[in-house]
């Protein structure tokens, strides 16, 4: 016998195709789900595009317990909603930036001009720098490139200043550039 006393209605949505697991379970819908209010509740994301990765959320409640940053859940209306977020391959977080707050100054810049946030790449330029590249230069020069990775192979010549990054296309190959630096900002990017 089910018990729907203790049961609370679960609506689950991406803006992407998808289907799910739900506690193992497969499911092409889970628009729309009773669900034990107390338990938790495993939700694999298995998105039918080939450029996002498939990820688990854990969640109990209106609360997600695991990989937060991929699920947003709130309660209303008497039932659970859970928005899942798409997760990028070159990326590991839901967040567009792709960054951490403890990133780099090139990782932060270079996904600040891949989300057309300019204001803020600039933030990370020397003054020299941001007075001899217009936004339409900075655009054209990283839109060939999806990803910034940075090398671990650095080369210890004492005349090279900066720090080596690869910037990876849409093929998934990288090109080594030198982001050199001067008072903690971009001063030049050579390769």
């Amino acid at each position: 016998m089910i018990d729907h006393e203790n049961q609370t209605t679960i609506h689950i949505s991406t803006d992407f195709s998808t289907v799910y697991l739900l506690n193992g379970t497969f499911s092409e819908n889970a628009d729309s789900f009773l669900y034990p209010a107390a338990t938790p509740l495993y939700i694999t994301v298995l998105p039918l595009s080939a450029h996002l990765l498939p990820y688990t959320v854990k969640t109990l409640g209106a609360k997600c317990l695991e990989n937060e940053n991929l699920c947003a859940a709130f309660s209303a209306d008497g039932a659970i909603h859970i928005k899942l977020l798409p997760r990028y391959n070159y990326i590991y977080t839901a967040q567009k930036q792709g960054i951490t707050a403890n990133a780099s100054i090139p990782e932060k810049f270079f996904y600040a001009v891949k989300q057309n946030n300019l204001d803020l790449a600039k933030k990370y330029m020397s003054i020299g720098l941001t007075e001899t590249i217009d936004n339409e230069s900075l655009t054209a020069f990283f839109n060939d490139y999806t990803a910034i990775i940075k090398s671990t192979n650095q080369s210890k010549n004492p005349h090279q200043q900066g720090e080596g990054f690869y910037l990876i296309n849409e093929e998934r190959q990288g090109t080594l550039f030198n982001f050199e630096m001067f008072d903690g900002l971009i001063d030049n990017i050579s390769n």
